[in-house]
């Protein structure tokens, strides 16, 4: 190729058009976009790896499922397209009518159970196991599925099979908690699944598992069109709550939101809590059953949040917990292309009056990645939440409802950002070891 023809192409390309190009590759590369039918297990949490407690308990009963079909319920408002393959039924565009269905997958195929429990919970390098699409099965969609009906405690769609099938599983698990994973930019059904599939892994198959399909484009230059579906988004995914909540016969609902999906989820509760401007923060909270909420490499505009924190989202989620990291090149790239700080990516860089705003919010607690990120070195530092064991750890942690302290991270004074500490490992193995000796 002519250098200088491409030297003139790149001068002529506009600024904007390669500040998406940046954000898009850097996305893609750090696994938003990847387009197989499995993936290896995600490294094991650092917690599980030394012997401590983790919502996943012992992996016993879950490792015996080797080979066996696990459900992941879809709830989709992206559009259906008939003449797609079977694997995947949507598209890119947006549905005004959200799609219900269970996703399929298996883990550790081609392994004995016990050497799925050996890949589940020690710490190896390069995992065996693999989770692997399967297939997803559609049902029909609710009837009268109005978002704006969440104030009534009417029963509407509890003949619905989606509804039934989620009931059933909860009713064959331990703990009658529901899973909600929401995704980030540029991904598509199958990727998804898989996250969701091996989360729900680490959860020990307990409860039940749906993944919040919301309409992206799947493409590397579509994310201000997926920023765009993410707030159309919202709506559906403030129906999907108040749904659970009142037709699932579900303890506890915990929701985890990565990148571009974290506002979806921010949105959705401020909305709820505003609709519910009658309600306590106590009565808000048993009625909408939300325990935990953890926010990975949230994209999402700093003052949005602290809007949606004025009008009290907060009170909706019980507690939440934002993990952010400097080093995420990915937020980098969005915070120029958005013109505006992003929440992930706000550690060392908040104002005072911010920090005095947030650290008010004792709802709310905020994490900083980056010693993780930098222990387990990425280039662009963006899917830690599910890659980065020290992370992970620490999700699993916060999920068991253990305050931070008590999940060995460090907080110095005047400060408003939980850390890793150095000798985080060394401290989990300090804990295991008490856990051992009978102590909590």
């Amino acid at each position: 190729m002519n250098t200088d023809i491409t030297s003139q192409k790149i001068k002529s390309t506009s600024p904007l058009l390669l500040a998406i190009i940046l954000v898009a590759t850097m996305l893609c590369a750090s696994g938003c976009a990847r387009r197989k039918l499995s993936r290896r297990l995600m490294p094991t949490p650092a917690g599980i790896a030394v012997g401590l407690p983790h919502p996943g308990g012992e992996f016993d009963e879950a490792c015996q499922c080797v080979g066996n079909e696990i459900p992941v319920f879809i709830v989709s408002d992206r559009k259906l397209e008939t003449k797609k393959r079977s694997l995947n039924p949507f598209g890119t565009k947006r549905s005004l009518l959200p799609s219900l269905g269970t996703a399929y997958v298996t883990i550790g195929d081609g392994l004995t159970p016990e050497e799925l429990h050996e890949q589940t919970t020690t710490d190896k390098n390069r995992k065996k196991a693999k989770v692997v699409y399967k297939r997803i099965e559609l049902a029909p969609a609710l009837e009268n599925a109005n978002p704006w009906l969440v104030k009534d405690d009417v029963i509407r769609h509890n003949g619905n099979p989606w509804v039934q099938a989620v009931n059933r599983q909860l009713d064959r698990s331990q703990r009658r908690n529901v899973t909600i994973f929401v995704h980030g930019y540029n991904t598509e059904l199958v990727d998804n699944t898989l996250i969701a599939g091996e989360i729900f892994h680490y959860l020990g198959h307990q409860g039940a598992m749906i993944s919040f399909e919301w309409p992206s484009e799947s493409r590397l230059l579509g994310y201000v069109a997926d920023k765009g579906n993410a707030d159309f988004s919202t709506r559906h995914f403030r129906s999907l709550i108040a749904n659970v909540a009142k037709e699932c016969n579900a303890d506890s609902i915990t929701i985890i939101a990565h990148s571009a999906g974290s506002s979806i989820v921010v949105n959705a509760l401020r909305e709820l809590r505003l609709l519910e401007y009658d309600l306590t923060a106590q009565q808000v909270q048993q009625k909408y059953r939300i325990d935990r909420v953890v926010l990975a490499a949230p994209d999402m505009d700093l003052m949005g949040f602290f809007n949606a924190i004025h009008d009290r989202f907060q009170d909706v989620a019980g507690r939440v917990a934002v993990y952010a990291s400097p080093k995420d090149r990915a937020l980098g790239i969005s915070e120029k292309l958005n013109g505006s700080r992003r929440l992930g990516r706000t550690v060392n860089s908040l104002e005072p009056w911010e920090k005095k705003i947030l650290s008010q919010a004792s709802e709310i607690e905020l994490i900083d990645a980056s010693i993780a990120v930098e222990e387990y070195r990425t280039f662009i530092g963006h899917s830690y939440f599910h890659r980065d064991p020290w992370v992970s750890s620490d999700i699993g942690g916060f999920i068991l409802g253990k305050p931070p302290a008590s999940r060995s991270l460090v907080k110095e004074e005047g400060q408003i950002f939980w850390t890793f500490p150095k000798d985080y490992l060394e401290r989990l193995e300090q804990r295991a070891a008490l856990v051992d000796n009978g102590y909590r």
